[in-house]
């Protein structure tokens, strides 16, 4: 036998041998393959459900603001309505001092006791809406509630508290929505200070 079909025999056994390897290592490759689609259709799957919850989401807010924009003006309407119906006996109580101004003869003390029970309501009513009205006289003046409109002299021991209260403060639901207008004392020692630093300023 010549060596040339020698070699050409043992490279055909060669080949043959090795052709079942090739043939498992697919096999193989084939299998470590399969978990891995398996996994990817579950993460597909996963994706799927995530973006399905997302759009029901957005389709449920936006039918909840299409809904509170149909419902506002409803809601306006109905405080409205409370409030101006917690006014009506305060009305109807003006309407009776009203009838009682044009009478003859008419009795001051009648006349006080539906003051007073028309303010009664009002306090009611406000109390009803968590309004509260604050009373500073004869306390000293806080900035954070009240307004300076003017100062009167007064003996030292008075300066800086509230004689008189031309506004009250409104309180609602703890903030203030009005500050009281005031007239607060102001000690005669300070004001002597404030004119003797104005005559330095002239001089």
């Amino acid at each position: 036998m010549s060596k040339k079909k020698l070699k050409e025999e043992l490279e055909e056994e060669l080949v043959e041998e090795h052709e079942p390897l090739q043939d498992e290592e697919e096999e193989i490759t084939e299998q470590e393959q399969e978990p891995l689609n398996k996994e990817l259709e579950k993460e597909k799957a996963k994706a799927q459900n995530y973006l399905d919850q997302l759009l029901r989401l957005q389709a449920d807010f936006e039918n909840y603001r299409k809904r509170t924009e149909k419902e506002k003006p409803l809601l306006i309407s109905f405080g409205k309505a409370e409030v101006l119906k917690s006014l009506l006996p305060m009305y109807d109580n003006l309407l009776k001092a009203k009838g009682e101004f044009n009478k003859e003869g008419v009795d001051l003390k009648h006349l006080q006791h539906g003051l007073s029970m028309i303010l009664e309501e009002v306090e009611k009513s406000f109390k009803a809406q968590g309004l509260k009205v604050l009373d500073g006289i004869g306390k000293p003046y806080n900035p954070m509630t009240q307004e300076v409109i003017t100062t009167v002299p007064s003996p030292s021991k008075d300066d800086g508290k509230v004689l008189q209260e031309l506004v009250k403060a409104v309180e609602l639901d703890g903030k203030i929505i009005r500050p009281a207008q005031v007239v607060v004392c102001k000690g005669a020692d300070v004001k002597e200070d404030k004119a003797q630093d104005n005559k330095e300023e002239n001089k």
